[in-house]
């Protein structure tokens, strides 16, 4: 009897940390075998989420390159001006391009989707580069998405650093945290 019991217990738990762990493996493999976007599209806009290395200068050069008119990033330190960005900007002796929009309304991810969707929604957007880290882009696109009209076109723009290897823990680190922070909002969007 106790042990139909516990079958009955841990097999169902078994199982599930069996599927968690198979998802976990195909999420950090769908991320390190991401290759850059080679889409040409020009859109209506670029729009960053801050918080990893390279994300904001990806999008200025993408602005530069002329692949939208508009740049918006979202989650801008309350301190930071539009002089600072250009100053960090990895060329800055180039020409800056024009129009440079910050959002300094959101503080994580589900904040930068309703940031997103305000200033999308405000500028008549209806299609956009989506700048963020490789590891970040599943959530990030899904908390926008679920925010935005399905009419909306979205480009993933992922960036890739430089000390993301898949060897490496700090890899396994990220992987491991987003994909369980990507599974718990998801659940908490299909309840």
């Amino acid at each position: 009897m106790i042990s139909k019991l516990l079958s009955f217990i841990f097999l169902p738990l078994f199982t599930l940390l069996i599927v968690w762990g198979l998802g976990w493996l195909w999420f950090a493999t769908n991320i390190a075998l991401a290759q850059p976007t080679q889409d040409n599209t020009k859109t209506d806009a670029i729009i960053v989420l801050t918080g990893g290395n390279g994300r904001i200068n990806e999008g200025i050069n993408l602005l530069k390159n002329k692949k939208a008119p508009k740049l918006f990033i979202s989650g801008v330190n309350k301190d930071v001006t539009k002089e600072d960005i250009f100053k960090s900007w990895k060329q800055p002796t180039s020409p800056r391009p024009c129009c440079l929009f910050l959002g300094y309304d959101s503080i994580d991810t589900v904040s930068n989707a309703t940031e997103v969707e305000d200033w999308v929604n405000k500028n008549n957007i209806k299609s956009f580069r989506l700048v963020t880290s490789s590891y970040h882009m599943p959530r990030a696109s899904m908390e926008i998405k679920n925010l935005l009209s399905s009419d909306i076109d979205i480009i993933e723009n992922a960036v890739f650093t430089d000390d993301f290897e898949s060897w490496k823990g700090r890899f396994w680190q990220l992987t491991f945290s987003e994909y369980n922070k990507t599974i718990i909002r998801w659940m908490q969007t299909i309840t």
